[in-house]
């Protein structure tokens, strides 16, 4: 006949074991880039701590599961401080949350501090629990009723209650689909805890909460491969917008134009303005083609072609001055070009008497680069950037483009009727050689 505390404790194990298995396999599949924000350092923190919990736990159970000696209350002693560490870093996994999706909706500090206090308070009532009369192995069949235990427990369902309250209270800056598949975490081990009352010793807490990490880490992982999706239709948008903005029909026609008078007065001006032309939809169509890097050196190139035919109609009104001192890195092919002209069509072009261009690039002390374009054109409200970004020449787009692609920093300071300054800084380890 089988013994029914030995069934209990296999049951157990397998459970467990199972538990700190899965942990195991999500702690490994994190990658780096997938740890820039808190709040994927506190999920992580989350499952790591779930796996040692298990473990613990489970080592208590094979280790001997009837007498109570110093290994055993050591193991259950760590399992059990184990769930309120994982208790306190989910609330403090939602608040992030909160907080990072909308800076200005805050959740009260004394949430923290609340948080905080329940879960030493109830890992200390689980601890003492181990020492009452009532227990009697890790394997017992019978439900523990011990004052310390049951003020554990409830220590718990508060914690899962507050964390719900929390989700409710700020489920539309979560947005209703995360906040369903938050709310999982205080649902299940509310279950978890209630079935455990009447499960004869079967335990359910650890399990339950990789169920739930399990739910998360699948939506998680979902919304990377959407941002992807995203960030990869971004890239070859703007990359076609790039290359085919500047072929648009009304600036050719302005150039042709040019052209088409220089031949009346000019004719030596006119066969240069023809080459520099034929250089300048040489290398559009060339960038269209390319799906690598350039060298900061082509792109300089193309900048100048463009800047020659803009001088053809502008004449002296366009003062360009150059003041390159490193060229030895990688852009991604006309997106500074693109800032250039932004810099020419809405700042110096909108202004009568034109006014002056400078491009700059240095080495930064870190082996990075930076390239600043300032003019001191018409200017605007950055902080309607967002709202002007087709008025603008798409700049929101080639800043998503540069961070995509070389994972540089653009910044954009502009002052009405003063200029702009755009600002691309480049780390060593994302466009330099």
């Amino acid at each position: 006949m089988i013994n029914t505390p030995d069934v209990i404790t296999a049951v157990n194990i397998a459970l467990l074991l199972s538990a700190c298995a899965a942990a195991i396999v999500m702690i490994a599949s994190f990658r780096k880039d997938t740890l820039q924000k808190r709040s994927q350092q506190l999920f992580f923190a989350k499952i790591l701590a779930t796996g040692v919990g298990a473990a613990f736990y489970a080592l208590s159970y094979i280790h001997n599961p009837v007498p109570r000696d110093a290994l055993n209350i050591i193991g259950l002693s760590f399992a059990y401080i184990g769930i309120y560490v994982v208790y306190f870093l989910y609330v403090m996994y939602v608040k992030t949350v909160i907080e990072e999706l909308d800076k200005n909706d805050r959740v009260p500090l004394y949430v923290t501090y609340l948080a905080l206090i329940l879960c030493v308070t109830g890992s200390l009532f689980r601890i003492i629990s181990i020492f009452d009369h009532d227990f009697i192995s890790l394997g017992e069949a019978a439900n523990r009723s011990a004052v310390t235990n049951q003020l554990g427990v409830l220590c718990g369902m508060m914690l899962m209650l507050m964390t719900f309250i929390i989700l409710v209270k700020h489920s539309k800056t979560i947005g209703s689909r995360h906040t369903i598949v938050l709310c999982f975490m205080p649902v299940l081990m509310t279950l978890a805890t209630v079935f455990e009352q009447f499960s004869h010793g079967i335990k359910l807490l650890y399990p339950a909460l990789i169920i739930e990490f399990l739910i998360v880490y699948t939506q998680h992982h979902l919304d990377i491969e959407t941002r992807i999706q995203k960030d990869e239709i971004s890239e070859t948008k703007a990359r076609l917008d790039m290359a085919t903005g500047r072929m648009k029909p009304h600036y050719l026609y302005n150039v042709l134009t040019t052209i088409y008078y220089l031949c009346e007065t000019d004719v030596e001006k006119a066969q240069y303005a023809i080459g520099v032309f034929s250089e300048y939809l040489r290398s559009t169509l060339e960038a269209m083609d390319k799906q690598e890097l350039v060298d900061f050196s082509w792109e300089l190139d193309e900048i100048k072609n463009y800047l020659a035919l803009e001088r053809l109609r502008f004449g002296d009104k366009l003062d360009v001055d150059f003041d390159i001192e490193y060229e030895d890195f990688k852009v991604p092919p006309l997106s500074i070009q693109a800032l250039v002209e932004n810099a020419v069509k809405h700042g110096l072009g909108q202004k009568e008497e034109g006014g002056k261009l400078r491009i700059v690039s240095r080495r930064l002390s870190d082996g990075g680069a930076q390239i600043r374009i300032r003019d001191d054109g018409v200017g605007f409200d950055v902080e309607e950037l967002a709202n002007q970004d087709i008025a603008l020449g798409g700049i929101v787009s080639i800043r998503e483009r540069l961070r995509i692609e070389i994972g540089a920093e653009m910044t954009v300071t502009s002052t009405p009727g003063k200029g702009t300054t755009v600002m691309v800084t480049i780390r060593p380890q994302d466009g330099i050689q």
